[in-house]
Order: C-alpha cells, then structure tokens, then sequence
C-alpha cells in the first residue's frame, strides 16, 4: 500500500506542476544564441562561432540577454563567454579599431593640402571615438578621431 500512496502522491506533485505551467506562470522555451566554444576579452563574435541552444525562460530572465545572434554579431567581447550559455550584453562593445600603444599615422587635412605625422595611440579606439595620440617627432599630445581601419584623423580648428 505504501508504493501506491507513494506513486500516487508523485502523480499529484506531476498534475500540480503542469497545471501550473498551463495556468500561465509566464515561463515559455525559447531559443537563445550561444557560442560554440569559450570566448575571451577581445575576439569579436561571427555567425559560425555561434549556436541556438533552448532555455526555459520568462520575460525576466531574457532582459540583458541577447535573444537573436544579429544582436551580437559584429560585437566584440569585453569578458570571457562560456561555451553553452546565454551572451550577457553588458559584456559586450564595439570592436576597437585601434589599441592602446600601436603605432598609426594621423593625418590632418586641409584645403588642398594634407600633413601627416606618426603617433602612438594612448588609450583603445573604435571607429568614431575621440583618443590621444603622442607625436613621435616631438613628444606632443595631440586629439584624433578614430577613422575606419584603424586610421587616425587629427582635430584641429
């Protein structure tokens, strides 16, 4: 007899559980992207790095997650994503066009006329950030603009 009330009360536990999925509890399977293999600060996330895996999920859980690759690819990772699991996208940037320390040639243009100068970028750049670069003719500071590819174009007025 006690097998029975035991199959019995495991049946009940079962009826109320799935009950409760049907009254509506907001928790629906959805599939989320994910990366194929671990990656590390500074890779820069492709369509074949990633996979779709299902996750039980409400509306809750997904915020601050991506729910479709095109959110995430093109990004760049700015901390490690483990392999098999949601992308958080608070740890993720644009890629930087260019790092602190490489050395460039910034170009200043003008009307007719162009000056160029070679510089070592002081701190990381995507495309369309404002960095300090160091002149290596003279030691000067000067203001770039971060252009496609890593270019540099030197701000002036």
């Amino acid at each position: 007899m006690t097998l029975f009330r035991l199959l019995a009360a495991g049946l009940a536990v079962c009826a109320v559980a799935a009950s409760a999925c049907a009254a509506g509890d907001g928790t629906t399977v959805r599939a989320l992207p994910v990366p194929r293999e671990t990656m590390f600060p500074g890779d820069v996330i492709t369509a074949d790095r990633l996979t779709e895996r299902q996750f039980q999920t409400t509306e809750q859980s997904v915020r601050g997650i991506a729910t479709s690759s095109s959110e995430v690819i093109g990004k760049e990772t700015r901390r490690r994503l483990a392999a098999g699991m949601p992308i958080a996208l608070g740890g993720l940037g644009t890629p930087m066009a260019i790092r602190r320390g490489a050395a460039a040639v910034a170009v200043y243009s003008g009307e007719g006329f162009s000056i160029s100068t070679s510089v070592i970028a002081l701190s990381d750049g995507a495309e369309g950030d404002v960095i300090d670069a160091r002149a290596l003719e003279t030691g000067a500071v000067i203001k770039v603009e971060v252009l496609p590819g890593g270019e540099l174009a030197v701000l002036g007025e």
